[in-house]
């Protein structure tokens, strides 16, 4: 008789307590009832993904609702639950709070528990031998109820039985296994089943009404799944969700390694769906990660450590720890940690070099080009006062137009998007440089040095290329600054496009590189709110574009900057959730003395992904046409008045007398209203020539002949 295993796939669309006990209900019929899974008056672990503290939407963690709906059927046969994990980061306490699930707990009787007490034990993979730490209250109980989230996941590809399992390892054990399986996807995957076998569940039903799809096991987007997927062999029932989300058994390194060592039931054939159908359960375009390496470098694990002492309120001892580690281990791990996060690029660059990140080869603009033709979507970045940054723009600019012509548009962060209509006038060559400048309020809205954009503006202009407004309008930044999120009304959430505020490692780049200016964990929040609002802003407007008539089937070159376009999770991922369109991204650079530095942006030990498809080094200056100013600092009032707020040292207008205070009233008899007019009314000068600048000071009408010179 052929040996036959079970896994059950039920339909359950919406987590609804009576529907959920229904779908709970029909999963432990398929095996016979609950009787024929534990035993009466048993002591049972009901173990979940706890990951960290989350709300439920964002599928990070089990829905309550199902933990409640297997210890409610528990109680009601006569066992006792317990509800226990170990996070990976902060207290069981704070996540069931946060859950509303010690309500339900301490209505009925129910223990939450950590799981510590950790216990030296030997694990069998094949004919492997672990020895590993996990929970002695793991072990100690009648049964275990596994009840894991289905997630992508960016080391495993996906998550679900197997992994949720390693939840029974104490604490930060499982950073430090990171650590110690230095890249070794194999001995990692091991050790994972080794755990798996060592402490088995009695049952494992898998929360899959939403999953987590695009990454994880935190950070992803939520996906609509609508099972939820029980039996007793975890490797069947993963082998089962593989079939569901469209990953074959290859891509998956635990389905690997459980079939290398006979593991578990793999094939289809000998396992036996009960409820619905494989083929009616497939879920279309579940998006998956790019794997990223399974090691941890040290300063991970000691960062990871900080902050999981940090969120279970043991901020003195995580302080202490953390000094104590950093001091003793500092000279010995800097170099290694730097050579990890350096090993793909070259060590020395120069200017102009062009280096394809995944690779380390540095190559020459016509190659790069090359790219551009399977992309929809090209991303130049920019340091906005950095010249450089912005002759590369125009370099690409002026390739992709050669090649593509008229198939080409220009996305601006520069532009708020309710200035589109003056952008298609000045595109079309409806209005004058003066008038462009002042019906987009450059100024006020942008404040760089329009010079430093000039060029790209006058390209699209000369060859009628579309130039698209991305940014989110300044008001609605400020409301959002103000209120936050979550307090905004329906009227003023309507304004907004769908906010994804929840990516992992987004957020440790905001506060990696920006936190230390925050003065706070409420002003982190407020920023990364604000950062994601203008991201999803300019994402939406990217997605708009390109779906309407006049954008369709174009390609699109998105001047941003290069805080928006690293790593990825910016606003190249968020157009993707909403497109699935490829692109590539370039990211010019500075690096002094031609020497990449560990402390750059881009090589952040903490986030282990690519930081762009290209990296362009530029230089800090370039020659370029000098530009005439009087050298004051203007402060722009809404009544139109230039008011001088300091002079430069050595400037013309010091060395003819003006002071701060003066307001501008003419220069030349011209009557000029915006900073942008001074500026473009001097650039019409030359070096030498001396002009005529009427203030009024404290009441006083005087004139000044101010010599313009280069200044230093």
């Amino acid at each position: 008789m052929v040996n036959i295993t079970k896994v059950s796939v039920v339909r359950c669309e919406v987590y609804d307590k009576e529907k959920i006990s229904f779908a709970l209900e029909q999963t432990f019929d398929f095996f016979g009832g609950l009787g024929n899974v534990i035993n009466k008056g048993a002591k049972v672990l009901l173990k979940p993904n706890f990951l960290k503290e989350s709300n439920y939407g964002d599928c990070t963690v089990t829905h309550p609702l199902v933990i409640e709906g297997i210890a409610s059927k528990l109680l009601e046969f006569g066992a006792t639950p317990i509800i226990g994990d170990s996070p990976a980061f902060g207290a069981v306490s704070k996540i069931a709070r946060r859950l509303k699930l010690d309500t339900f707990a301490e209505k009925h009787g129910i223990d939450i528990i950590e799981l510590d007490n950790a216990r030296r034990v030997k694990a069998q993979c094949g004919t492997k031998t672990f020895k590993l730490t996990v929970s002695g209250k793991a072990l100690d109980v009648d049964a275990i109820i596994n009840i894991p989230k289905l997630k992508a996941h960016v080391q495993l590809l996906f998550t679900a039985a197997v992994k949720n399992m390693y939840g029974c390892v104490c604490g930060k054990r499982k950073v430090w296994r990171h650590f110690r399986s230095n890249n070794d996807i194999r001995w990692y995957t091991e050790m994972l089943l080794a755990n798996y076998h060592r402490v088995k569940p009695s049952f494992t039903i898998v929360d899959a009404v939403m999953a987590m799809e695009e990454r994880g096991p935190s950070g992803g987007v939520p996906k609509n799944v609508s099972l939820l997927i029980g039996g007793k062999d975890c490797i069947a029932i993963d082998r089962v969700i593989a079939e569901v989300i469209g990953v074959s058994p290859s891509q998956s390194p635990i389905l690997q390694t459980a079939k290398l060592h006979n593991i578990g039931e793999q094939d289809l054939n000998r396992i036996e769906i009960q409820g619905e159908s494989l083929s009616a359960a497939k879920v279309n375009n579940f998006r998956l990660p790019k794997l990223t390496p399974i090691g941890f470098g040290f300063f991970r694990v000691v960062k990871s450590l900080l902050k999981h002492l940090l969120m279970k309120n043991f901020g003195k001892t995580a302080c202490i720890l953390f000094f104590c580690i950093l001091t003793l281990t500092l000279n010995a791990f800097s170099e290694e940690e730097k050579v990890t996060r350096l090993k793909h690029f070259p060590q020395k660059v120069k200017v102009e070099d062009i280096v394809h990140v995944p690779t380390g080869i540095i190559m020459n603009f016509t190659d790069v080009l090359k790219f551009f033709d399977s992309a929809s979507i090209i991303y130049v970045g920019e340091i906005h006062a950095v010249d450089a940054t912005h002759r590369a723009q125009l370099k690409v600019l002026q390739a992709c137009y050669e090649k593509y012509g008229e198939n080409l548009a220009i996305g601006m962060e520069m532009f708020t998007r309710q200035y589109q209509p003056f952008l298609d006038q000045w595109v079309a060559g409806e209005i004058d440089e003066k008038k462009f400048l002042e019906y987009t309020d450059w100024d006020k809205q942008w404040g760089f040095d329009y010079y430093l954009y000039k060029d790209i503006l006058d390209f699209a202009r000369e060859k009628k290329i579309s130039v698209r407004a991305l940014n989110a309008p300044k008001e609605v930044v400020k409301m959002v600054s103000e209120k936050g999120l979550e307090s905004l009304t329906e009227k003023e959430k309507a304004q907004l496009p769908e906010i994804d505020t929840t990516g992992f490692f987004h957020r440790i780049y905001l506060q990696e590189v920006i936190g230390g200016h925050m003065h706070g964990k409420e002003n982190l929040e407020k920023y990364n709110n604000v950062q994601c609002l203008w991201e999803e802003y300019m994402a939406q407007s990217i997605v708009d574009y390109l779906s309407s008539w006049e954008g369709k089937d174009k390609k699109m070159l998105v001047f941003v900057g290069n805080g928006h376009i690293i790593y990825d999770f910016g606003i190249p991922a968020r157009v993707f959730r909403r497109t699935l369109l490829p692109y590539y991204t370039i990211y010019p650079t500075v690096f002094n003395g031609g020497m990449p530095g560990g402390d750059h942006h881009m090589f952040l030990s903490s986030i282990p992904l690519e930081p762009a498809d290209f990296i362009w080094v530029v230089a800090t200056t370039t020659s370029q046409t000098k530009r005439i100013y009087l050298g004051v600092h203007i402060q722009n009032r809404d009544d139109k008045k230039l008011i001088i707020q300091k002079l430069s040292e050595g400037s013309p207008a010091e060395k003819a007398g003006l002071m701060a205070g003066d307001v501008i009233l003419a220069v030349d008899g011209k009557v000029l209203n915006t900073v942008a007019e001074l500026v473009h009314y001097l650039q019409t000068k030359q070096f030498g020539d001396s002009c005529t600048v009427n203030i009024d000071r404290d009441g006083t009408k005087i004139t000044y002949a101010v010599t313009l010179f280069e200044m230093k």
